[in-house]
């Protein structure tokens, strides 16, 4: 008797633009995604997405620095039409406006009967995971992310945040009851192609916690692979359906991944999928990943890659945040002897309401705390090591 095969589909971001917006709203699923993503998604026993934004019409937006991101409530028509079982939430715009746009994203999803995971309505209830019974075996998605303007406290919303005590401890009893576990991870640098040391760092400890299978968002490019005791790693999915006519043609592309799970074995394929310049989604007639492959044979190239994260970052990091830092210059130091409580007044005073955001992003980010790490070596490499 042949081996039965359950077929799980996960995809990256996801989110309408002011394009396709009528077509999700018409529920157009064979017009936005195409027969063979259609027919992808259809076979699927469990499929599940990234929604990077809110559903909402709300217009009140929160404070940050960075793209606040929705779509109409009324375009849950689109992906639901393409078959599309559950949603993914833990990520660095579900909170983008606010908590209404939060409440109207989980009640838009609840009736089109859409599961959801990764949020929830304070500190003390994040619904973390899914348990899917396929054949003979149990499975487990979970999702998580790192730390950005998305954090819950005990009277606000917000996402399951990435504390590796918390989060390594909650794997290890879910493998108790699971036979495979499969993470969605939301982080790492944007448009690099790599892990960054941390991301690398806690998939391995995630890994030794109990995860089979871990796939990072967020990155908006097709990243790379690792085998590492046992599991697999795909760091930078790539977008789904997010990418934008002015982006990066990078962004314009994506992975949709097919975990197909037998009795005795699992197989993970990899389907190449792209945004038309007409904002609609379709499967790539080329599938070959020769420059995906050979990211993956430099997977522990660690100077190539701290190298590449480093120039990739750097204009971005420098142009967004080395503003917002004041220098210690004498005369700094000066003042502060003299008129110490007068001249801190006076700096703070000194300091536009964008600049006092962006060094809270900073201090509240993970991310921005590695990338800034990074760009500062990179600064220091440029300006003084070089002049030696």
């Amino acid at each position: 008797m042949k081996d039965k095969t359950y077929r799980i589909i996960i995809a990256g971001d996801y989110l309408p633009n002011a394009t396709n917006i009528p077509l999700f709203e018409a529920g157009d699923a064979q017009q936005l995604f195409g027969k063979e993503i259609c027919h992808l998604f259809g076979e699927a026993d469990f499929s599940i997405v990234n929604l990077e934004g809110a559903l909402t019409d709300a217009v009140e937006q929160q404070e940050k620095i960075g793209p606040v991101l929705k779509a109409p409530i009324s375009t849950v028509k689109g992906i639901k039409s393409l078959g599309v079982d559950a949603i993914a939430l833990a990520n660095n715009h579900i909170m983008d406006y606010g908590p209404k746009g939060y409440s109207d994203t989980i009640r838009c999803l609840e009736t089109a009967r859409i599961q959801h995971i990764g949020s929830g309505k304070d500190s003390n209830n994040i619904n973390t995971h899914i348990s899917l019974t396929l054949g003979g075996k149990r499975v487990c998605i979970y999702n998580v992310s790192e730390t950005f303007f998305n954090i819950p406290d005990e009277h606000t919303a917000g996402v399951n945040l990435y504390d590796e005590y918390i989060v390594c401890n909650e794997l290890k009893e879910l493998k108790q009851k699971h036979d495979y576990i499969i993470v969605i991870y939301h982080g790492g640098a944007e448009y690099l192609p790599y892990p960054t040391p941390m991301v690398k760092r806690r998939f391995h400890r995630m890994v030794d916690c109990g995860a089979d299978f871990i796939t990072a968002q967020h990155t908006h490019c097709i990243g790379c692979e690792e085998y590492y005791n046992g599991a697999y790693l795909l760091y930078g999915q790539g977008n789904f359906f997010f990418a934008r006519q002015y982006t990066k043609k990078m962004t314009r592309e994506g992975l949709v991944v097919e975990i197909c799970i037998r009795e005795k074995s699992v197989e993970i394929k990899k389907h190449k999928i792209f945004v038309t310049n007409q904002d609609l989604l379709r499967y790539a007639a080329d599938q070959s990943l020769n420059d995906f492959e050979e990211r993956s044979r430099q997977i522990d190239n660690e100077e190539l890659i701290c190298s590449e994260y480093e120039r990739v970052k750097a204009a971005d990091i420098m142009s967004k945040y080395l503003m917002a830092f004041k220098g210690n210059s004498i005369w700094n130091r000066m003042m502060l002897r003299l008129f110490p409580k007068r001249y801190k007044d006076y700096l703070l005073n000194t300091y536009t309401k964008r600049q006092i955001l962006i060094n809270q992003t900073v201090v509240n980010q993970d991310r921005r705390q590695e990338d800034m790490r990074f760009v500062w070596n990179y600064i220091v490499k440029k300006r003084y090591l070089s002049q030696k």
